[in-house]
């Protein structure tokens, strides 16, 4: 038997085995060449998330890295013509996730979801992901409530009030530490009645500039907003002066006051009852005094129950001076004709009888551009005959002189401590 030498004319062996090769290459690309493809805008897929979360920390992505501009695959042309977008499969696995500094990467791991055998290459404009990570905090803020527009003519807005009065947020430290304030916002022009509405929640930082809320955790988006609205209406107030100023001096009845009217607000039904705002304070009282009254009053202490004051701008604080002069003393004649007789017995007449003139002097007080204008004609009085004759007697026959008490009149502003008596002569006329 002849033995099988493997080893002779090798080198003619290995170039036609290399032939072979060359050949079934050419023949393959001729009928199925390599092409390229590429697909635009492809997401990163994440995975193990859970690696940053799970230790009380957050991520953002970086500079758009969760999104591969371009992704260019090789393969055979057959290959090429049968994948989409849907079949480029792009994957950042967090457990992979490499720390430096301030920075984080993720290797961005491409490949294909069919065909992976056939595909020669796969690459992206990019391959890592870039993240920014931080320790996850939260804070509980107050939520204030505000209002835009104007309400109708003759209204104004009472109490802005929401259903919850703060809110809890959480997210990146730098972020939540950044948040200062959380407000809502109602739009009012034009109402007349309530508003009961849900508002969205905003968040500001200390220098009043809105802050995304797009990386924070809001424990409520929107609340439960309650808008107060009041009618208003313009009335006078008046101030009652009391008691007496020291001997000598008097009240002149001029006082000034700030304000003279205020603006009140609640509901139109409660405000129209309402003429006026009357004060009686014990700041008022002018007794004893010999200079002019000066008082500061709290208006708030005066509002009918449901009614406030209208006005932002006033605080309800009044003041009041009223004015003291000293009194004026002086004088007056006054006729015994500017005194009436009333109540006279029919069948009889009466006369008034003195010894002296007919006139009675008085001694008048009063402010001294009051008592300088008055004189003995601006007085009279009166004197009623029926009581001075209860107690005679005789009814048949009341003829007599009866003594009598004046009742004064005086001006306005002028007052008299004087008493003036009279005999009054009752005459039976003859028939």
């Amino acid at each position: 038997m002849k033995k099988l030498n493997l080893t002779a004319n090798l080198g003619l062996k290995i170039a036609s085995l290399f032939f072979a090769a060359l050949l079934w290459l050419l023949v393959t690309n001729i009928n199925d060449p390599v092409d390229s493809v590429r697909f635009s805008n492809i997401q990163v897929s994440f995975r193990n998330t859970n690696s940053i979360t799970d230790n009380n920390r957050v991520y953002e992505v970086l500079d758009g890295t969760d999104i591969i501009s371009t992704v260019t695959v090789y393969a055979p042309r057959s290959i090429v013509d049968s994948l989409n977008r849907d079949n480029i499969v792009a994957i950042a696995d967090f457990d992979e996730m490499v720390e430096s500094g301030d920075s984080v990467n993720v290797a961005i791991q491409l490949s294909t979801n069919k065909y992976v055998n056939q595909v020669q290459s796969i690459s992206g404009s990019i391959d890592t992901l870039k993240l920014n990570v931080e320790d996850k905090a939260s804070k509980t803020i107050a939520i204030s409530a505000t209002t835009t527009g104007s309400v109708s003519d003759g209204y104004i807005i009472g109490d802005v009030t929401t259903d919850q009065n703060q809110i809890r947020i959480s997210g990146a430290k730098s972020v939540i530490e950044s948040v200062a304030s959380a407000s809502v916002n109602v739009e009012v022009t034009g109402y007349t009645t309530n508003i009961g509405t849900n508002a969205e929640i905003h968040l500001y930082d200390i220098d009043g500039e809105e802050i995304s809320k797009d990386k924070i955790k809001l424990s409520s988006s929107s609340v439960g907003v309650s808008v107060t609205i009041l009618a208003t209406k313009r009335v006078p107030v008046s101030y009652e002066i009391t008691g007496i100023p020291a001997d000598g001096y008097m009240y002149t009845g001029n006082m000034e006051k700030d304000p003279e009217d205020v603006l009140i607000a609640g509901r139109a039904s409660t405000l129209s009852g309402i003429e006026e705002i009357s004060v009686s304070d014990t700041s008022l009282d002018i007794t004893g005094l010999k200079e002019d009254l000066t008082a500061t009053i709290d208006l708030s202490g005066y509002l009918p129950s449901g009614v406030s004051f209208g006005d932002e701008d006033f605080n309800g604080i009044a003041t009041v001076e009223a004015h003291i002069e000293a009194a004026s003393d002086k004088t007056i004649d006054v006729s015994y004709n500017q005194i009436a007789l009333e109540n006279i017995p029919e069948g009889y007449e009466a006369e008034i009888v003195s010894d002296t003139d007919k006139t009675f002097s008085l001694g008048i007080k009063g402010l001294k551009n009051t008592v300088s204008g008055v004189s003995g004609s601006d007085i009279t009085g009166t004197i009623d005959i029926a009581p001075l004759i209860a107690d005679n007697e005789n009814t048949d026959d009341y003829s007599g002189t009866y003594g009598a008490t004046v009742s004064l009149s005086l001006p306005g502003g002028v007052t008299t401590s004087d008493t003036v008596s009279v005999n009054v002569e009752l005459t039976k006329i003859e028939e």
